[in-house]
């Protein structure tokens, strides 16, 4: 593979961290303007649900910079380490931990706001 491939492969694999990381940064205080207008803000079930959000969120985060990082830091030789990252990056527990647990954190937050009503 040619390096203008290895470039553009670097710089969509850039764009896709940073569209990750603007929904993980984006949705909790979107979720607290929601329920301020809602008036649910001071209810005890959003404001739990807002703790486990966090929680979910900040393991997805942690796994997303360990695996990240696991990469950066270290030499890259050659094809090897391309191969590699691209292994690591479609492995089915990646996804869930960097993509599914995006979804049940925003689960939690909403279930938290529509609890709050009953």
């Amino acid at each position: 593979m040619g390096e203008d491939y290895k470039l553009k492969h670097a710089d969509l694999l850039y764009d896709y961290i940073k569209f990750h990381l603007g929904l993980y940064i984006a949705t909790p205080p979107v979720l607290v303007i929601v329920a301020s207008a809602l008036g649910v803000i001071d209810k005890p079930t959003f404001q739990w649900s807002m703790v486990g959000l966090v929680v979910v969120y900040f393991i997805a985060g942690i796994h997303a910079s360990w695996t990240v990082a696991s990469h950066i830091n270290v030499e890259w030789s050659g094809e090897t380490k391309w191969k590699e990252f691209g292994d690591q990056a479609s492995h089915l527990r990646r996804r869930v931990l960097h993509h599914y647990l995006y979804w049940l954190g925003l689960v939690i937050g909403l279930l938290g706001m529509i609890g709050s009503f009953l």
